[in-house]
C-alpha cells in the first residue's frame, strides 16, 4: 500500500516510515501538509482522479495548519483517499472538541506515546476496507 505521513518530528517520522518499509509498504514523509495539491490552491478542488495514498497519517501539530484542519481541507477539497484510512497522531490532550472533530471526519487517532503495533493493526484494518 502507498502511506503518506505528515510528521514534523523528523525521528518519529522515521520510525514509522522504517517500520511500514519493513511491512512491504510504499512510504513517503513530509514535514508538513504543503505539499498536498489541496494546500497549494485552496481554490480549486483535488486534481486527481485516485487517491494520492492509501493511508494518511498526519500529526496533529504541524507547521502552517494542524492534522485536524488539513484533513477537514482534504475532504472539502475532494480528497479521494478513504477518510477511515486516515489517522491523526497528537501528544494533545485529546479533549472533547477535539474527540468530535476527529469523529466528525471519520478518521482514527492515535495518542503518543502509542505502541507501534496499534499503527500496524489499524493499518491491516485499512488494507481490508481496500480490498
Amino acid at each position: 500500500m502507498q502511506i503518506i505521513i505528515f510528521e514534523d518530528d523528523e525521528s518519529l517520522a522515521k520510525l514509522l516510515e522504517q517500520i511500514l518499509v519493513l511491512k512491504g509498504h510504499s512510504v513517503q514523509c513530509f514535514p508538513d501538509p504543503t505539499v498536498c495539491p489541496i494546500y497549494k490552491d485552496h481554490e480549486k478542488k483535488c486534481p486527481k482522479n485516485t487517491p494520492c495514498a492509501d493511508i494518511v497519517i498526519s500529526d496533529y501539530m504541524m507547521p502552517k495548519m494542524n492534522g485536524i484542519a488539513f484533513f477537514e481541507l482534504q475532504r472539502k477539497r475532494g480528497c479521494k483517499a478513504l477518510d477511515a484510512n486516515k489517522a491523526i497522531i497528537t501528544g494533545s490532550v485529546i479533549d472533547s472538541d477535539m474527540k468530535e472533530a476527529i469523529d466528525e471526519l471519520g478518521c482514527h487517532y492515535f495518542k503518543k506515546p502509542f505502541r507501534v503495533a496499534e499503527v500496524l493493526v489499524w493499518v491491516e484494518e485499512c488494507e481490508k476496507r481496500l480490498s
